[in-house]
């Protein structure tokens, strides 16, 4: 497979995922919110503070979308080894870390406010668990990048 056609897979994987977050945000989110104010009326007046709190969650994902466009253009030039690419993956684990940070400080918050169950909060975590995980994966990769990209210039410094 050439480096064009992985950058356009990535592309299209972009865009789907960020249509794909569009619509959760828009339609999916307002939508299970209102179907748990009918069902639990003790919690209508979390709605809004909710729907507001995981829309600003939801603001890093989209961050994290532009940075793998970016680096996408990285694959279509078989440029991949380079500091600028390590650079968008670190900035990448460090939007994701500060959002899992957010996400789990804003349920606690929400929990001792009285908007949140003690169910969310535990289900939340597993989310949190993954958003750390992935954060992780993010910065051990941008630290292997970087090195590479030193390798890379070195290698072509001797040639």
């Amino acid at each position: 497979m050439s480096s064009k056609t992985l950058c356009h897979i990535i592309r299209a994987v972009v865009i789907a995922a960020a249509l794909c977050g569009i619509y959760i945000c828009a339609a999916i989110l307002p939508s299970v919110g209102r179907s748990f104010t009918y069902w639990y009326p003790e919690f209508a007046q979390a709605y809004l503070p909710w729907l507001i709190f995981l829309w600003i969650t939801a603001l890093p994902v989209f961050a994290v979308l532009v940075l793998v466009w970016m680096a996408s253009s990285a694959v279509g030039q078989d440029m991949v080894l380079t500091v600028r690419t390590a650079r968008l993956v670190k900035y990448a684990a460090i939007f994701t870390f500060g959002d899992t940070v957010f996400f789990f400080i804003g349920n606690i918050i929400l929990l001792l406010l009285g908007m949140n169950h003690p169910g969310i909060v535990l289900v939340s975590l597993f989310v949190c668990v993954l958003g750390v995980s992935l954060a992780v994966f993010a910065a051990v990769l941008a630290r292997y990048l970087t090195k590479a990209a030193a390798l890379q210039e070195e290698v072509d410094g001797t040639i």
